[in-house]
């Protein structure tokens, strides 16, 4: 029985606030820093933190709905094929057509291409790469809810029931 503590629940708040400010953080590095990125720093910046959010709230929600082996197969599929399917290093036009559009629909393919749009192409394109981003976060809230439900009917199930334990006097 998994019981969901408040510190537990402040923490998923906590992660799931936090990647906007960090695509902001890492936007600003990329173009002040080291001037690898041009465009506007906060389309830029909240691009990257939808990115990060798809990633985050997939992880957190297979986490919470399947426990480790949840977390670690969403990071397996994430980052042996998410990562060499995106085609952030060329493109994802060089890639085969079959592996490119799998690779587009996982969420590091199309963080790269919505960074692509925004960063060098004033947002032109972007649209398909932020839903695909906007449906993997809402995918993440989805396995968060039920996961707590889950939790909720087990921790009902779990209580005892006084009216058959009470002793006649």
């Amino acid at each position: 029985m998994r019981r969901t503590s408040t510190c537990t629940r402040r923490s998923r708040k906590a992660e799931a606030d936090s990647p906007p400010l960090a695509g902001l953080a890492v936007a600003g590095c990329l173009q002040y820093g080291t001037g690898s990125l041009a465009g506007n720093h906060w389309l830029t910046g909240l691009g990257l933190g939808l990115g990060m959010a798809a990633l985050s709230m997939t992880f957190i929600g297979l986490e919470a709905l399947v426990g480790f082996a949840g977390l670690g197969a969403g990071a397996a599929v994430m980052m042996l094929l998410g990562n060499p399917l995106s085609g952030l290093g060329s493109g994802p036009y060089w890639l085969p057509s079959g592996w490119s559009t799998l690779g587009q629909v996982l969420p590091p393919g199309a963080s790269g291409s919505l960074l692509r749009s925004l960063a060098f192409f004033d947002g032109t394109g972007a649209a398909v790469p932020a839903l695909t981003l906007a449906a993997w976060v809402a995918l993440g809230l989805v396995l968060l809810l039920v996961a707590d439900r889950r939790g909720a009917h087990a921790r009902r199930d779990a209580a005892p029931d006084t009216e058959r334990l009470a002793v006649p006097a």
